[in-house]
Order: C-alpha cells, then structure tokens, then sequence
C-alpha cells in the first residue's frame, strides 16, 4: 500500500485546471477534489474551495479548454503498482527508473565499463530523489540569488546538483549515506576527467550501499 503524506497541496498546473473545472459550471467541489486525490496524495475539498472563492491562488492564470479536456482524457494518468503520477510524480518516477537502468547495467553480462556507467546513473538518479523530496517539502532546490533564480546560459532554471543537495542544510540524507554519495561523486569526477581502471571488484560495496540507501521507504516512497 502507498504511504500517505501530511501537507498535500495542488501543483500550479493542477490550480489551473482546477480553475477550468470551476469555470466549466457543471462540477462541484467534491467532484473536482476526486480528480486530484490519489493514493499516494490526499487533496480536502477545502482547497477547492478556496480556488473557487478566489480566496487563495488569484495569480495562476485558468487553464484552456484544449488544457482541460487533455487532462481529462488522460486521467487517471496513475501507475497502477505504485499509485503515482505520470505528471506530479515525474520526479520520483525518474528516479527510480535511472536506478533501475543503473543495477540492470550493472547485472549486465559481458560489461568491462559497468562500474563507471552504474555511478553516473545512479547520481542522476539520487539527484531527482532529493529533488522529489524537497518539492513535495515545499524546499526551493534551485539556484536563487538576490531572489531571483537563476538560469542556465540557454535560459533554463538552474537546479541544484547532487552535491549542493547534499550540503542543504535540510537534506533529508543521514551521514553515513551522504558520505557514500560524496565518494561516488568524486569517482564521477574521475571518470569525467581522466580515464579509469578496473574497478568493479573494488567499488562493489559501496555500489550496493547507494542502491540500498536509495530504497530507504523515507525517501523512495511516494515523497
């Protein structure tokens, strides 16, 4: 079963659809509450509400009706093992899958680069795990100077990499695990940089603790 969270609350795009229903007149509070409460996320009705009201969320503009009908259509957009959201959950969904492709390489026969190739991937698969987290915690996980975010050189928000996830002061990491990650990082800066050795049978162990603190239920449920 799919652990529930405390502090649910509707994405910005799920605001905008929720104005859309609201304005489309033909469904009512309860109605538009069932269509954003899943098993990992329960949504009060009191939220739509509020968007009705136009108590809370006056700057988020109203979805199209092409916006509406798409997301009707592809409703429940759940996966049926997990309960997540193709849409809400990207995060998390991409983190397990990076670490999935990250241990399939690894068991892969015939591979004389699988160490190399196992670190990569699940680095990029640790960093969207803590990005799931902090957002579901309401945690800003981008680069933000003098209040404003900051941007890629092609106009893109910057978003923190694994290493300054692990340094946030509300990482949700323990040490023992951040300092695994810190070491894999710097072999992943080896491997970038300068060409690498054998290392299968010497990095095993802490390849298999990066898989094992990846499966924490704290961190690889629903977050």
């Amino acid at each position: 079963m799919v652990k529930r969270f405390r502090g649910n609350k509707l994405e910005r795009w799920e605001v905008s659809i929720v104005k859309a229903m609201v304005e489309a007149d033909k469904y009512n509070d309860q109605d538009i509450q069932s269509y954003f409460t899943r098993p990992s996320r329960t949504i009060n009705h009191a939220r739509i509400k509020e968007i009705r009201d136009g108590a809370k969320h006056k700057a988020v503009a109203t979805a199209s009706v092409e916006e509406l009908k798409q997301f009707l259509s592809s409703w429940p957009n759940l996966d049926p093992e997990t309960g997540l959201n193709a849409e809400g959950d990207e995060l998390l969904i991409k983190a397990r899958e990076a670490m999935t492709a990250a241990v399939h390489t690894f068991n892969g026969a015939g591979l004389t680069f699988r160490s190399e190739i196992f670190i990569v991937t699940a680095i990029i698969a640790w960093t969207y795990l803590l990005h799931a987290w902090f957002k579901r915690k309401g945690i800003e996980y981008r680069y933000v100077k003098d209040g404003e975010v900051q941007k890629t050189k092609e106009g893109a928000d910057k978003y923190l990499e694994l290493g300054a996830c692990l340094r946030h002061e509300k990482s949700p990491i323990s040490e023992g695990a951040k300092r695994n990650l810190e070491f894999l990082l710097g072999i992943r800066h080896e491997i970038e940089h300068r060409s690498t050795s054998r290392i299968d049978d010497f990095l095993s162990a802490k390849l298999q603790a990066a898989c094992l603190n990846f499966d924490q239920p704290h961190l690889s449920g629903p977050v």
